[in-house]
């Protein structure tokens, strides 16, 4: 029996009436409310993630990717010529992975080494040149002829037949360097490696075939202006 309010003496007893209990339906409105305000904090945070990446993909750099081909290998017969020293016919195939920008590449200098793959022998040089310099609309490719010099080489009567035996074997161990013509002037230069031995690959004997086939290149590039020159 809940006691009424009244004045006894010196206390004033006042009469408390218990809240009614909550509507369900505000209880139900409450939950609704907190998992669309998580909802809403988990898209916001998928979409700025999302900025985040595509800011960085904007900024970031790729590389161009390369391949190289030779179109033809002139200078080995010695009844043309009784000085051998070969000469190629050398062609770069430049692939832009940008999603947002062109690639602007300045003047690269090429060079090509044989090695006989034999235990004893030496890699040397057989060609070098300059790569022009280029730019590629992104996601675009381009190809560029590379002009060759091999002034004051000649090879030895073994070296030839070496060379000319595996051009027949389509097995002639080939590398080719792509790298800037003025490293210390390049914001991030970058060595470009082709076949031979520096991938563990073999150019095919490309002077036999009708449709050469390009070998990849594997680039490697230096940061914080440490050359790798």
């Amino acid at each position: 029996m809940a006691e009424e309010s009244g004045n006894y003496g010196d206390y004033y007893v006042l009469t408390i009436e218990p809240e009614p209990d909550q509507p369900a339906d505000a209880a139900a409105d409450d939950q609704t409310t907190f998992w669309l305000g998580t909802l809403a904090m988990l898209v916001l945070l998928a979409v700025s993630v999302g900025l985040a990446i595509y800011m960085w993909r904007l900024t970031y750099v790729l590389e161009p990717g390369y391949s190289v081909r030779f179109t033809g290998v002139q200078g080995l017969d010695p009844s043309q010529n009784p000085a051998i020293s070969p000469a190629f016919n050398l062609t770069v195939h430049v692939n832009n992975k940008q999603h947002m920008r062109r690639v602007y590449q300045e003047e690269n200098t090429v060079i090509v080494y044989y090695d006989e793959g034999s235990s004893n022998s030496t890699t040397r040089s057989i060609g070098w040149g300059k790569m022009p310099a280029f730019c590629v609309d992104r996601w675009s490719t381009t190809d560029l002829d590379v002009s060759l010099s091999n002034q004051g080489l000649f090879l030895s009567q073994r070296s030839r037949e070496k060379m000319e035996a595996d051009l027949k074997s389509a097995q002639i161990h080939i590398s080719v360097e792509i790298k800037p013509a003025h490293p210390e002037e390049s914001s991030k230069p970058c060595l470009t490696l082709c076949g031979g031995k520096a991938i563990g690959q073999s150019f095919p004997a490309l002077s036999a075939m009708p449709m050469p086939m390009p070998s990849k290149c594997s680039t490697l590039c230096a940061t914080e202006r440490k050359y790798i020159y």
